[in-house]
């Protein structure tokens, strides 16, 4: 099942079970309204005929004259009225750049940005030959895609700054500059689709900006309505829009930066307020930007902070306008992200926050968050490549971060993925927020991951299964009977990068590792392996040379792979231990490829989690009896019932099938 985010459920509402393959859900809210008056910049009228004027700026012998005019007509405070008090030094020019780069804001950037708002540029700042970055940059889009967004957003700021440049640069020069541009915008307008970022960034900003900056040159001038349209396509396709801006996670805030400066420059230029669809594509990206916030104001899967972000951080920064787009709701989300308040253990819904849990199957991404508040933690799930990549966070501390690579072999040889990872099951209420992948693998092979938070226990599960593929046309046969008797030796291997500043401490007589940073932050159990490190096992739990951990294991058939990892403090001193349990199928104890199930405890606290790898069938396990492909519980130690946490059923569905038990 997935978040549909055109209803957003309440809270308080019962919840829908989870299913496979099911649809993404859309949220979508359209409260924001526009705050400022919209500024007016005077376009002149196009004199003749447009094709006439088009062919006549096109021509270098005519372009010395637009220059002067545009040199001599720029002015002063042009960036301000268009973006108000946004266009100090810049700034709005710098938006979302230093995450989607992983770095500062190099001087290039920093003069430019400055002289697309008349503002001056500081002498540590200062290019040492802006001709020759010039010539780079009209190489580069000359011949690189044109789904290149960091280099999209360039060209914005180059042909915002063209007023200024006309005056430090060689009349031949700024004209191919224009002309590249111009002829990029084109390119992106016919070749790339209406939902993709670079047509919201070059076929509908730049073109309006060639048309506000560059409003005495007519074939610049007749650019706007083509890219007003532009701007109106992708924000109509705002489900797929969005998909797009925040796969990856590092380019949505430069998407949402553009998106802003588009409404801007739409309410100055053209007079029209920005349509329904505008507000609506705002505020959805605006909210997953909060959610992929983390505690130092940075973003999912981005490495900078401090200084580098102050132009998304500071007062009409790009943070800001986000938040102005739903105050109500983004506010306490953004201020929730970053520490400055404390959501006191309330529900979303109580205090007007999103929803805890986003994923867009198309963008392949993922957070999961036990609360918005920061001491909380959370996990951000990219899974668009061809490993999976995993930020984890207990509280405020980062304790995995890095591709979680997997390595598999069928009796001693070594297999390779073979396709790309895909989401099957989704499901989130107040207790659980749970998401399932998949991936197929030469030899026959599934790699199926699944990622639990149990979100006021602050526990988590990680877990691959490996299966047959049932499509594969020389996989092992599901008769349980020959897998047992002719089931293939698989071993696996599974690697997980400890983030910088963090140590493992593994425990001298078990197998539990902590994560510490001076203080212990989690306790990771592999429920596969044998709890004592005396004593044979099929499963171990050792940490590398370059710091990761390493989760192996063995058995014949199918093979499943679990990691409990538990983040609340409390428990790290108390009495604990895990162990597999019996499964029984008819009188039958189920063999380890059937089905696997494990009982883990922490003092008084205990849960269940189970998972079938074969046929679902009626079985019992620890008292419950069930038929499901997975079940997780929390024991309730007072009656010994199980307080179910989430079931996921692999049949198909009904119209009285509860799903949830």
């Amino acid at each position: 099942m997935s978040i549909d985010s055109s209803e957003i459920p309440d809270s308080s509402s019962q919840p829908l079970p989870p299913k496979r393959d099911s649809d993404a859900k859309k949220r979508s809210k359209a409260k924001a309204k526009a705050k400022r008056k919209p500024a007016t910049v005077k376009s002149e009228s196009v004199a003749g005929s447009p094709l006439a004027d088009s062919a006549q700026s096109d021509s270098p012998e005519h372009w010395d004259a637009f220059r002067q005019k545009i040199t001599a007509g720029a002015p002063s405070s042009a960036a301000e009225s268009v973006f108000a008090k946004s266009a100090k030094d810049g700034a709005a020019y710098r938006w979302g750049v230093a995450v989607a780069t992983g770095e500062g804001c190099g001087p290039l950037l920093q003069t430019l940005s400055r002289l697309a708002c008349e503002a001056s540029v500081p002498a540590k700042f200062a290019v040492d030959d802006l001709p020759v970055e010039a010539e780079l940059f009209i190489e580069a889009i000359e011949s690189t895609s044109t789904s290149d967004t960091p280099l999209a957003c360039q060209a914005v700021v180059w042909a915002a700054a063209l007023p200024a440049l006309c005056s430090q640069l060689e009349s031949d020069l700024s004209f191919r500059l224009m002309t590249a541009l111009r002829e990029f915008h084109d390119a992106v307008l016919t070749r790339n689709q209406p939902c993709s970022a670079t047509h919201l960034i070059v076929a509908g900003e730049l073109g309006l900006t060639l048309a506000w900056r560059l409003s005495d040159v007519p074939s610049c001038r007749l650019l706007q309505q083509k890219s007003l349209t532009a701007v109106n396509d992708w924000c109509d396709q705002y489900d797929q829009a969005v998909a797009d801006a925040v796969e990856g996670a590092v380019h949505a805030r430069m998407v949402l930066a553009s998106l802003f400066r588009c409404g801007d420059l739409i309410q100055a230029t053209t007079k029209q307020k920005p349509k329904k669809n505008y507000v609506k594509t705002a505020d959805l990206l605006s909210t997953w930007i909060a959610a992929l916030t983390t505690r130092d104001g940075g973003s999912a899967f981005s490495q900078v902070g401090g200084k580098e972000l102050v132009d998304d951080l500071a007062g009409h920064g790009l943070l800001d306008r986000a938040i102005a787009v739903d105050p109500e709701s983004l506010k306490p989300a953004f201020d929730a992200a970053t520490g400055k308040t404390q959501t006191g253990g309330r529900l979303a819904w109580e205090v007007s926050l999103p929803e805890t849990m986003w994923h867009d199957a198309d963008a392949k991404i993922a957070v999961m968050l036990p609360e918005w508040d920061v001491r909380k933690g959370r996990t951000h799930v990219d899974y668009s490549g061809e490993n999976v990549a995993i930020e984890m966070f207990a509280g405020r501390a980062k304790l995995i971060s890095g591709q979680w690579q997997t390595m598999i072999e069928v009796d001693g040889e070594q297999q390779h993925a073979c396709g790309n990872w895909s989401e099957v099951c989704e499901y989130t209420d107040d207790d659980v927020h749970y998401l399932e992948l998949e991936q197929p693998w030469t030899g026959g092979l599934l790699l199926q991951r699944q990622l639990m938070l149990v979100r006021e226990d602050r526990t988590l599960l990680f877990a691959d299964a490996i299966v047959q593929d049932p499509s594969s046309g020389d996989g092992v046969s599901f008769d349980e009977d020959l897998m047992a008797n002719q089931g293939r030796r698989i071993k696996y291997w599974g690697r997980l990068p400890i983030a910088d500043g963090i140590s493992p401490d593994p425990e001298p007589e078990t197998r539990e590792i902590f994560l510490a940073d001076g203080k212990r932050r989690a306790m990771i159990v592999p429920l596969a392996a044998n709890e004592w490190r005396v004593g044979p096992t099929s499963a171990t739990l050792t940490t590398s040379e370059d710091n990761s951990l390493v989760f192996t294991a063995e058995g014949k058939g199918r093979l499943y792979c679990p990691l409990w990892m538990d983040c609340s403090q409390r428990r790290f001193k108390r009495k604990r231990t895990w162990r597999p349990l019996t499964v029984v199928d008819n009188l039958r104890v189920c063999r380890k490829d059937e089905a696997a199930g494990y009982r883990i405890q922490v003092g008084s606290e205990q849960w269940m989690v189970y998972r079938t790898l074969g046929e679902p069938k009626t079985r019992s396990i620890l008292g419950k009896h069930l038929i499901a492909d997975f079940f997780a519980s929390r024991i309730d130690m007072t009656y010994g019932d199980h307080d179910a946490l989430v079931t996921v059923d692999d049949s198909e569905p009904s119209d009285d099938d509860s799903g949830q038990e």
